[in-house]
């Protein structure tokens, strides 16, 4: 689609599921589908992915992206692997020799761009208490990130999610309902440490760093059902970043997030029509 010598271009993505219950998403372009995380097993990640009106199979995907070695995120690599036999993409910090030995890997440096179809993948470590990465991926001018499971944002990881068009992070918690919650003190200090998960605090404050950066559009995931609130993240970000196109991606719920970027000339404004954003995300969910 284009519009006076600007076009727009759209990225599917998938929501599985988001949080401690279970962590997978598919970014779908018209040359590759890659599957980040693999905290969903097959036949349920297949049943989510029908919800949203996409089929897991006979397509399958083209790549498996695991970020880290926690269940929640690694849990059904195998399963996975096996199911889909796609490739799963490893960075150096997940070591997983029975996955190495008994399925096709490809290895993921942070640092370097690696191409799926008509998506490049970039990632960049993260601060957490396992080997973590977050993600960028960019498919016909659109790049879409995905940066969850953080205690801290150093200036590196701030860099790098500025050049995203959307992203899709983390506001795990509120601290006064972490203090206020029946979790054990030792995860309480853990959650809420430096290499542990974002804050609604936190997050605000990433995005306004982000301020002049290419970022547009943010949803709010990886919420934890005890200790935050969606109308709490959300003010929390909307406070810091009112120009922001920002919403929740519900715990354990699927949800489709439909990037679009609007591309125009470099010399002018980015032609749009009138009530549309430069950057509109668009959700459609279902039971997850």
């Amino acid at each position: 689609m284009s519009d006076k010598g600007g076009s727009l271009v759209r990225v599917r993505v998938l929501v599985a599921g988001s949080g401690s219950s279970g962590n997978a998403l598919v970014v779908e372009t018209p040359a590759a589908r890659i599957l980040v995380d693999a905290g969903i097993a097959p036949r349920l990640l297949a049943a989510r992915l029908a919800a949203l009106g996409s089929h897991l199979f006979p397509r399958s995907v083209d790549a498996i992206v695991p970020s880290h070695v926690h269940d929640d995120h690694f849990a059904h690599a195998e399963p996975l692997a096996r199911a889909l036999r796609a490739p799963v993409f490893l960075h150096r910090g997940i070591v997983a020799p029975r996955l190495r030995d008994r399925y096709a890997t490809s290895h993921l440096e942070t640092g370097a761009a690696v191409a799926v179809g008509d998506v490049l993948m970039e990632c960049c470590a993260v601060p957490h208490d396992a080997d973590q990465i977050a993600l960028r991926l960019t498919a016909g001018g659109v790049t879409f990130g995905v940066a969850t499971d953080l205690g801290h944002v150093p200036g590196s990881l701030l860099a790098f999610l500025g050049g995203c068009d959307a992203l899709l992070l983390e506001a795990n918690h509120e601290p006064f309902l972490l203090r206020e919650s029946a979790y054990p003190e030792s995860l309480k200090r853990r959650v809420a440490g430096p290499l542990g998960h974002l804050s609604n605090e936190q997050v605000a404050d990433v995005l306004a760093r982000l301020r002049g950066s290419s970022v547009r559009s943010v949803y709010l995931a990886h919420m934890s059902r005890t200790n935050n609130e969606a109308s709490l993240a959300l003010a929390a970000a909307r406070a810091a970043r009112p120009d922001l196109d920002v919403h929740i991606v519900p715990h354990g719920r699927t949800v489709t997030l439909d990037v679009v970027v609007a591309h125009g000339p470099r010399s002018g404004a980015v032609p749009r029509r009138p009530g549309q954003l430069a950057l509109p995300l668009r959700a459609g969910e279902a039971e997850g």
